[in-house]
């Protein structure tokens, strides 16, 4: 069962050198950190300051970048009336007549959605539809001050959610959440694994990070010890906001890549531009997901071992987190 009951706790991270599981404590969103280290490559998190739930409850459900079909819409949505046990509000363009047609609506349209359901008092987290491409467009239509007002609100999504959700931590608004948007919603609850870890993040209790059986156990690329707020996102979209002003200080975060259907030499890339903007060294240390169809695993991991030469902090492999299931949520 998936819950969507207790979207007001970030975990923290604590990387430690020899362990070979990942402990998550929850803390307050505005507090998120995560870290990784200790006796055997323990990822997990830990909460100081709870939050209580706040009622009326209801998720909005928003489309900033791609359109999903209505078939996917209907199932993804039925699945959530059915789990959440909170009320749901679809926002006005999730559906609309748009010309261009990878995009839901105009930026405009996306946007004025985002900002309205974001502000609304009886709305308690925003569940995106699906990624594509989109989101970086609506990151100057914002209001950013306003959405500040409400900081400790919940982004659900990934892949080109990243932009969103690198935006709302360079901005200091909201909480990015990295976990199954609507349309996946069906394929997720085939995943027991998926299940669990969407449960755990949003049951306010501490919880471990454990490997997931069909990806078998993490990889200690660079050992060591780190804490520090987690950022999750899609590599090939977090490289992007490079040199604007929605890329955020790094320099007390964890981060942590995916990505999907990417060769090789872009991978080398994204990485090098990240490594040239001081992305790299900045950070406390670095995860690194599911590189789905993009080189085989011995290419990936010596890809890898060249990026983790240019990080101060740990670095480690083969987290269930991409665009493939089993997925974490974080």
């Amino acid at each position: 069962m998936i819950s969507f009951n207790a979207f007001y706790y970030e975990p923290t991270i604590f990387i430690f050198q020899h362990r070979s599981k990942m402990k998550i404590e929850p803390e307050s969103f505005c507090k998120r950190e995560w870290g990784f280290g200790g006796e055997g490559n323990k990822l997990f998190s830990k909460s100081f300051c709870p939050r209580p739930r706040l009622q009326p409850t209801m998720i909005a459900v928003v489309a900033p970048a791609g359109r999903i079909s209505r078939e996917k819409f209907e199932a993804g949505l039925a699945c959530l009336r059915e789990l959440s046990g909170e009320d749901v509000k679809v926002m006005p363009h999730v559906f609309s007549e748009y010309d261009v047609g990878y995009l839901s609506a105009s930026a405009e349209d996306r946007a004025s959605d985002l900002m309205a359901a974001w502000l609304d008092p009886d709305v308690t987290a925003l569940l995106c539809v699906r990624g594509g491409f989109g989101s970086a467009q609506l990151l100057d239509l914002l209001d950013w001050e306003a959405l500040r007002s409400r900081p400790d609100m919940p982004v659900i999504g990934y892949s080109d959610i990243t932009a969103l959700h690198f935006g709302m931590a360079a901005m200091g608004a909201g909480v990015p959440v990295a976990a199954p948007m609507l349309g996946t919603l069906p394929e997720a609850l085939y995943s027991s694994y998926t299940c669990q870890m969407f449960q755990a993040l949003t049951s306010g209790r501490s919880y471990e990070l454990l490997p997931a059986l069909e990806y078998g156990d993490f990889h200690v690329i660079k050992p060591g010890d780190a804490t520090g707020k987690l950022l999750a996102g899609n590599l090939a979209v977090a490289v992007t906001l490079c040199g604007t002003p929605y890329f955020p200080d790094v320099s007390e975060r964890i981060l942590l890549f995916e990505d999907l259907n990417e060769p090789l030499y872009k991978l080398d890339r994204y990485f090098t531009q990240l490594e040239m903007c001081g992305v790299l060294r900045s950070c406390r240390g670095l995860l690194l997901g599911q590189f789905t169809d993009c080189a085989e695993p011995e290419e990936l991991e010596a890809l890898f071992e060249r990026v983790a030469a240019k990080v101060n902090g740990p670095v480690i492999s083969n987290l269930p987190f991409g665009h493939t299931y089993p997925l974490a949520s974080l």
